[in-house]
């Protein structure tokens, strides 16, 4: 019996140690290559095509894209996958030079002489590729904005794994004529999400190097976007970074790269080296400092699910106290991922500290849809839509004003914010 004793204790030790371990390795890929079934993805017809191929699955893949030729749905990649599955000897070589359509990437070097004291941006998620869709950018385009933040979602490639898969996501967005008028006159930033990271509702894991295709997705991320850094660079692999425009500073983060399972004790979405990184660079004095997340810091926003903040209600407070004991003025909150537009008022709980507004948008280009929530200060979900955001510095009471704009140019709602709103007590 005392030998039973003293075994118990080091059984419950050893199960905890297991335990937080578990939470702490990546999540399980859920790869999603499907063909478009009842709710009509296009997005991932073309991939589906190319992931038989990639299987050896040729005639597989060339029936199916025979019998899918009838969508019309951007038929020069059509022709593109069956050369590939047919072994034509021309076809694309799976790399940027075999593509056999131009290109236009992200340059951030854009608009650096234009006005920093009254300006506007856009931002947005959800921009899986559907060529009904592709026009948004031309929407955006219009209001003619002084840049363009991509906060996740960016495109759909959910197969971290297959290089080949990354690259084609990429290449086929970048060659789109409405995309390449955009981004050849506004500059883009970008950080990414589940679907353009890992699969859904995913987490990388704490380690660097594990699993091992984190820096490779990395790698390829960085090759096709423009930021000014990304993250703590080849030591420590990440897309946090940080810009102004004139006194606005613009504060971007890895929600994905170090994240641990929300089931753990204390999870962390963003891991020591990236809070240190956060909290050195929200100290820094602005105007409006604008964090941005690739996921919603409001409470209750994906009802049942941890996949946002929620799931790290510890390390959000751990923020939100940061700023209140710095009492850092200006804060306003930019974020994506839910397939709608909408805004919050955020109580910290804080004593003395201003409400947090957060403006939420990601329907960039997306068919699917996600319900308006009862506690949001407005929503829309009829059409697509982006997160338009004004900035006048030049009034007495510097003001934010943010304005959901659908993929028609319809202005829907708009939340303005004085910079007297969000001063200490």
């Amino acid at each position: 019996m005392p030998i039973l004793k003293a075994l118990i204790p080091m059984f419950v030790v050893t199960a905890l140690a297991n335990g937080s371990q578990l939470f702490a390795q990546p999540s399980k890929l859920k790869v999603n290559n499907e063909k478009p079934q009842t709710r009509n993805q296009v997005k991932r017809m073309h991939p589906h095509a190319l992931k038989l191929i990639l299987q050896g699955k040729k005639k597989e893949a060339i029936a199916y894209l025979e019998a899918v030729s009838e969508k019309e749905v951007n038929p020069g990649h059509n022709k593109m996958l069956l050369d590939i599955a047919s072994g034509k000897p021309d076809a694309w070589k799976f790399d940027a030079k075999t593509w056999p359509w131009e290109r236009t990437l992200p340059d951030t070097s854009l608009k650096k002489d234009a006005p920093s004291d009254k300006f506007t941006i856009a931002f947005g998620g959800g921009a899986g590729y559907v060529p009904l869709n592709e026009r948004m950018w031309d929407t955006i385009g219009a209001i003619d904005p002084r840049a363009l933040l991509l906060l996740g979602d960016n495109v759909y490639i959910d197969d971290p794994k297959t290089p080949e898969m990354q690259l084609f996501h990429y290449y086929r967005r970048q060659s789109q004529p409405e995309w390449a008028k955009l981004a050849k006159k506004v500059p883009i930033y970008a950080i990414y999400d589940d679907h353009d990271f890992t699969t859904n509702d995913g987490w990388g894991g704490p380690a660097i190097e594990e699993p091992k295709w984190k820096r490779d997705v990395w790698k390829i991320f960085k090759d096709n976007w423009d930021n000014p850094y990304y993250g703590g660079g080849e030591e420590q692999p990440g897309c946090w970074f940080d810009f102004w425009i004139g006194k606005v500073h613009f504060v971007l983060i890895d929600g994905r790269y170090y994240r641990e399972s929300p089931k753990g004790k204390k999870p962390s979405m963003l891991g020591p080296a990236q809070m240190k990184w956060l909290k050195k660079t929200l100290k820094k004095p602005a105007t409006f400092t604008v964090f941005c997340s690739n996921v919603p810091l409001a409470p209750k926003v994906k009802p049942g699910s941890k996949d946002t903040w929620d799931g790290y209600s510890g390390e959000r407070q751990q923020i939100f106290k940061f700023i209140g004991d710095q009492k850092i003025p200006g804060v306003i909150i930019l974020s994506a991922d839910r397939h709608r537009s909408d805004a919050y008022k955020i109580d910290t709980g804080i004593k003395g500290m201003y409400p947090l507004y957060e403006c939420q948008s990601s329907r960039l280009t997306n068919q699917a849809l996600h319900g308006l929530i009862k506690s949001s200060l407005f929503g829309y979900n009829e059409k697509q839509s982006f997160g338009r955001v004004d900035f006048d510095l030049t009034a007495k009471d510097p003001t934010f004003k943010y304005t959901v704009v659908n993929i028609d140019g319809k202005a829907v709602h708009s939340l303005e914010i004085k910079r007297s709103e969000l001063q200490f007590k």
